[in-house]
């Protein structure tokens, strides 16, 4: 409803249309209604300023549902209002859904503005965050519909790709016949085709937190393409982390990629998740398990902190042989006792962490988990979304990456990737500065490096003793120098998983477009209810707790300080102070607060019965029925801010309640007023003296009675 005009018998097929005109033109003209009569059958409306001529009155026709306006006088003689109260939550969400829709990460300040130039009215940013809120609710449809059409959109997945496998797992509690989601495993064709063409045989595997209101956790796998850059292979939404879960996500994706033999030849990466260690030694057995060096580290320099144990323990996981990985053992050892055992214990073992025990099936060397925390990071916005929403965010972030990647790689000249391109540039110019090859009459060659050492590479083989070139499968500097002396040309001994024909047959699989929920077919089997929700008291956490090493202050490289010296005199445990130390605090008393009905008045009753006696009132004045509306509004108002205000004092209150009232001040009270005598009772007075006060103290609840009721004490 752009601009709507009213005028004398027309007519509105609901109440509800016509209250929608009528906000959409006070806000318009910058004008404040107030609403005399309002339900299904009348309403009346004045405008909020004094001795404004403005009225509108509309009413049911005889025989029919629809309202007529009966009375209208359009005439208004008031100045404009910036802070109109026209403008609520539902309005704004209805008249900026689209704009919302199409800007889902529009920030509330921003959208606060936004909204105030338009309806030239003034927008709190709480309002439209609010707003905001319900709009993209309402787009996204209900959580709880989401839930319920969950097998509809895994068979819409199918119908656009047939190679897609999808598993949904429900429980089914005692209470109720209906299924409970429990997890969901999607694995799109395209991606199991795409991985199956070119990626090798290296999966990274984490899990992330999800940020809705019924919590649960992601977990995804994603594997490496020629470019050295993160291909997802599977993804499922799970109620936890745990070895159970993990194994279920296991055994789905060792189906589908058709892993044989307990997993030999393959390697995955892991940031020891909860649960995964054991899903490996039960689902893939003989697979090469690697720890990411990174989140180690973040453990080790916890107890270890300072650059020298840093670099270190980075020293001791990048070494390629043995020799030199022993040789940094030894320093560390020399640094500091205590940090050899820890990287010695047994529940990390260097196979899974150090490359001089990589095996070199899988031409990668790769010794951190970034490929899936750059992942997650990538769809952090949509992990706090309901779930259809959140997995067809993802999917369609996948389809628009495979496109962009396929078009650029297109367009890009040369046999070999970019990424692995720099490396053997690197390595040409290293070898050219560092190396002296001599051959020995064959393929096997003698390199001497610069400061003294040798080694030796097989051309033929593929291989060199520092095993740089047997891990990654881009020749070292050892062997470019190798292969420059016999004439050859560098790009021959790369890796076919790096070539742009690779590249390209994988990223020719490409994820197919589906159709939104309302061309969904229905199934028949019964809807698919949420996780029971628990909701944990204060507000909230989305934000992920980052280590000292990533809380960074804006602007400069200082971390934040760690008070390490600081202990508390009762509980003697260090972190803080006897002032902020909980044990020595007694325990909260609950306060229970009575309610009293409140009593009607005598007096009242009777002059309410004389004026029904007296007949019909007179029609009242539009200013009479502006100040009953302002009345009315002030009375809700001062109702909430007493109950809020005795709940505040009932809850802070720690002593007993006040002694109770003498029994003089009882029979002073209970005496009959006279006439023209200023009344006495046990309830304050407002303007009474000290010493009545004191005479007569009243309780808590009286209080809030008198207040709620808006009468005074002397009627």
């Amino acid at each position: 409803m752009k601009n709507p005009a009213f005028k004398l018998k027309m007519k509105f097929a609901t109440a509800q249309i016509l209250r929608d005109a009528l906000r959409e033109h006070a806000i318009q003209g910058g004008w404040e209604y107030v609403f005399i009569k309002n339900d299904k059958t009348r309403i009346q409306v004045v405008c909020k300023e004094d001795n404004c001529p403005f009225d509108l009155f509309a009413s049911k026709m005889q025989y029919e549902s629809t309202l007529m306006v009966k009375s209208y006088d359009p005439v208004h003689k008031c100045p404009r209002k910036f802070n109109n109260s026209m403008v609520r939550q539902t309005y704004l969400t209805s008249k900026f859904k689209d704009q919302i829709a199409l800007n889902e990460s529009w920030k509330p300040e921003s959208l606060a503005k936004t909204m105030s130039a338009s309806i030239k009215a003034r927008v709190s940013k709480s309002m439209a965050y609010r707003a905001k809120r319900a709009a993209l609710l309402e787009v996204e449809g209900s959580i709880i519909e989401q839930y319920a059409r969950l097998r509809d959109y895994g068979r819409e997945l199918q119908r656009a790709d047939p190679a897609t496998i999808i598993d949904t797992k429900c429980a089914f509690p005692t209470t109720s016949n209906l299924p409970v989601f429990k997890r969901m495993y999607i694995c799109l064709g395209a991606l199991k085709n795409g991985f199956k063409a070119g990626c090798r045989t290296i999966i990274g595997l984490d899990g992330a937190h999800l940020k809705s209101c019924f919590g649960g956790q992601s977990l995804t796998a994603v594997g490496i393409d020629a470019n050295n850059t993160s291909w997802v292979i599977a993804y499922a939404m799970v109620e936890a982390e745990s070895k159970d879960s993990w194994m279920w996500f296991l055994e789905l994706m060792v189906s589908d990629l058709n892993i044989e033999h307990e997993g030999r030849g393959w390697t995955f990466i892991s940031d020891k998740q909860k649960g995964l260690i054991p899903a490996f030694k039960e689902v893939v057995p003989r697979a090469h398990i690697r720890f990411c060096v990174r989140h180690m580290w973040t453990n080790f320099t916890k107890l270890f902190p300072g650059k020298v144990m840093k670099d270190q323990m980075w020293a001791c996981a990048k070494s390629t042989t043995l020799p030199y990985f022993q040789k940094e053992m030894e320093d560390m050892k020399a640094l500091d006792f205590d940090a050899y055992k820890w990287l010695t214990a047994k529940d990390r073992p260097a196979i899974h962490w150090c490359r001089a025990y990589f095996n070199t099936d899988g031409d990668c060397d790769i010794m951190i988990n970034n490929l899936c925390e750059s992942f997650n990071s990538w769809i952090l916005e949509a992990r706090g979304k309901p779930p259809v929403t959140m997995f067809e965010e993802l999917r369609v972030k996948l389809m628009k990456r495979v496109a962009m990647r396929k078009e650029k790689m297109e367009a890009y000249h040369g046999n070999i990737c970019p990424k692995p391109r720099v490396v053997i540039e690197k390595n040409k110019l290293r070898a050219a500065t560092d190396c002296i090859s001599t051959f020995n009459g064959g393929d096997i060659a003698e390199v001497e490096n610069i400061e003294g050492s040798k080694n030796v590479v097989n051309l033929r083989m593929r291989t060199c003793t520092c095993r740089w070139w047997d891990l990654s499968g881009i020749p070292c500097k050892h062997a470019i120098s190798a292969i420059y002396l016999k004439r050859h040309d560098p790009d021959d001994y790369v890796a076919a998983c790096y070539l742009k024909k690779t590249y390209m047959s994988i990223y020719n699989n490409l994820i197919q477009p589906v159709n939104s929920m309302d061309l969904w077919s229905r199934t028949e089997d019964p809807a698919i209810l949420p996780p029971q929700y628990s909701r944990q008291p204060g507000r909230p956490k989305t934000a992920r707790m980052k280590d000292a090493s990533e809380r960074v202050q804006e602007g400069g490289v200082k971390l934040a300080r760690v008070q390490r010296s600081l202990r508390c005199s009762n509980c003697k445990q260090v972190g803080h102070n006897l002032k902020t130390c909980q044990r020595h605090l007694p325990p909260k008393e609950k306060v229970t607060v009575v309610n009293k009905k409140r009593k009607l008045n005598t007096q009242e009753e009777q002059t309410s019965e004389n004026q029904s006696k007296q007949g019909k009132k007179s029609p009242m004045t539009k200013n009479e029925l502006r100040q009953k509306a302002k009345e009315r509004d002030e009375y809700q108002r001062k109702k909430k801010a007493a109950l809020k205000a005795s709940r505040l004092e009932a809850n802070k209150s720690t002593s007993k309640r006040s002694r109770p009232v003498q029994a003089a001040s009882t029979q002073q009270s209970s005496r009959p007023v006279q006439a023209g005598s200023a009344p006495t009772s046990t309830r304050s007075v407002q303007g009474s003296n000290p010493s009545t006060k004191k005479a007569a103290t009243p309780s808590r609840s009286s209080q809030r009675v008198r207040q709620n009721s808006g009468k005074g004490a002397g009627k």
